[in-house]
């Protein structure tokens, strides 16, 4: 049994493998549903759903995996070009040239050896941050998630996972490729993430007529239902930031966010 297993896998990668997958496994040892995989988000993502859906993995990576490896590798591409993946300080103020760090930094109401930096708070944001990425993006996918099942509810819950990944990772792939725009300021970063939710929205059109049918004016009613969820997702991956940075500051270093970016609101509301 195990024996003819292993010869239907073979025979399905050996029908699948190019002249670069055969490189890529002869010459750096990299598996080749690596660029199969990557490819295939943009040319077949019907295919890479489906097969994500029946949970065959020959000839492509799990969807989930791909998220993963992608979610990790945005750091190390971020830290090449020197730009963040998370909120900053000094993103949140660059638009009020009056915000004072300095002076807000010396309202820090626990101690320090040394005089409190702003590096030392954007590292512990950071490091924060980094963890706290996984749940915001977990929860801030369960409305996209909600409403593919209420467009088709006879596909499993697990088959709707597998079809909203493929599409996110075809656009997280686009998102990555463009980090480099990001030393271009707040204009490359919208630049970037523009055409990243441009790929999102075109793909998931894709899926959407191929896995969940009905007439072209109720595929149109779904699209437009997916993209009215943007806000939503978008207000909740900022509430958990917010309440991110301002748990971080006041149990780190006895710091309110609102002291900073509303310093009169938050007189107001000190005063007794």
């Amino acid at each position: 049994m195990t024996d003819n297993q292993d010869k239907r896998d073979g025979a399905a990668k050996q029908d699948g493998d190019t002249p670069l997958d055969s490189l890529s496994i002869a010459v750096f040892d990299v598996d080749a549903r690596i660029f199969r995989t990557m490819r295939d988000y943009f040319l077949k993502p019907v295919t890479v759903a489906t097969a994500g859906i029946s949970r065959d993995y020959s000839l492509y990576l799990s969807p989930i995996r791909v998220f993963i490896a992608l979610f990790s590798f945005q750091f190390v591409a971020a830290a090449l070009f020197g730009t963040p993946v998370t909120a900053t300080i000094e993103s949140m103020t660059a638009a009020d040239p009056d915000v004072d760090i300095d002076a807000w930094l010396t309202t820090a109401r626990v101690q320090f050896e040394a005089p409190l930096t702003l590096q030392r708070v954007e590292d512990e944001l950071k490091a924060v941050q980094s963890l706290t990425l996984w749940p915001l993006t977990v929860l801030s996918s369960m409305p996209y998630l909600i409403a593919l099942k209420l467009y088709r509810p006879s596909i499993p819950l697990w088959g709707h996972l597998q079809i909203y990944l493929a599409v996110t990772n075809a656009s997280f792939i686009v998102m990555i490729a463009f980090i480099p725009l990001h030393t271009f300021g707040g204009a490359g970063m919208a630049i970037g993430m523009t055409i990243a939710l441009v790929i999102f929205f075109v793909y998931a059109g894709i899926l959407l007529a191929h896995l969940y049918g009905g007439s072209a004016s109720a595929l149109a009613l779904r699209l437009v239902g997916l993209i009215a969820l943007l806000p939503i997702t978008m207000l909740i991956t900022m509430v958990g930031t917010f309440f991110t940075i301002d748990w971080v500051l006041e149990n780190s270093f006895g710091l309110h966010l609102m002291a900073l970016m509303a310093p009169e609101a938050f007189a107001e509301l000190s005063s007794p």
